[in-house]
């Protein structure tokens, strides 16, 4: 049965140039799920992309069969876009059957945890390996990530009704911090299989590069950050 489903993402660009992980995952999810016959709406601010400061006409648009919105920017730090406009959005939640959100710190997901506490409309939080990181940060997204967390965030993972991790690594941290486990779904990123359906013949890219046929090599594509673990390789 077709399903109404709400994704809320700090950004959704109308065509996937350049985009971040999550960026990535929610465009491409939301894609699919309409395309299997679902009714999609995204929620998100009208940052173009986070390598830029170009703002998207706000608004409501149909990109590859999603209804997305498009709340205004007044400010932003980091991946934190302050979008008031969205509360006006979020007054209708009752309208879907469930709701995907994608970041417990950004403005975005944070209201609509809390219009959700009255609505109570089941949703589904996938923090993309990104709740629990230990990966060292700057003193101010240090302070501000715990101070979001004590005062909202945390209570966005405990009352969600599925919570999506990457790994086993991850969910074994949401199962360390008292998360059950029957909460907690291992799903891997996929990737577009279309996009990989012309490939060059076995071989050329050693070829190109002038690497002996029988030399093995690691392949690594991700942006460069400890959190990737490059330095394991």
């Amino acid at each position: 049965m077709p399903l109404k489903i709400l994704h809320v993402s700090y950004i959704y660009p109308p065509e996937l140039k350049i985009a971040d992980g999550i960026t990535n995952v929610v465009y491409n999810v939301t894609k699919e799920l309409a395309r299997r016959g679902h009714q999609v709406t995204v929620f998100t601010s009208n940052l173009a992309d986070l390598h830029t400061t170009t703002m998207l006409p706000t608004g409501h648009y149909i990109v590859n069969g999603v209804s997305v919105f498009y709340f205004r920017s007044l400010w932003r730090y980091k991946t934190f876009m302050f979008t008031p406009s969205i509360i006006n959005g979020l007054r209708n939640l009752d309208n879907f059957d469930i709701i995907h959100i994608h970041d417990a710190r950004s403005f975005q997901g944070i209201c609509t945890y809390l219009l959700d506490k009255i609505k109570q409309v089941p949703y589904v939080f996938q923090p993309h390996g990104s709740f629990l990181s230990s990966i060292p940060e700057p003193y101010n997204l240090r302070m501000l990530k715990i101070y979001l967390d004590k005062l909202v965030s945390s209570k966005i993972v405990r009352n969600a009704s599925k919570i999506i991790a990457l790994s086993s690594f991850e969910a074994n941290q949401y199962k360390h911090i008292g998360i059950p486990e029957e909460k907690i779904a291992i799903i891997p990123n996929g990737i577009d299989l279309s996009e990989y359906a012309e490939l060059p013949p076995k071989g050329s890219f050693k070829k190109k590069f002038n690497i002996p046929e029988d030399r093995k090599i690691i392949l690594y594509l991700g942006r460069i950050h400890k959190i990737k673990g490059v330095d394991f390789l």
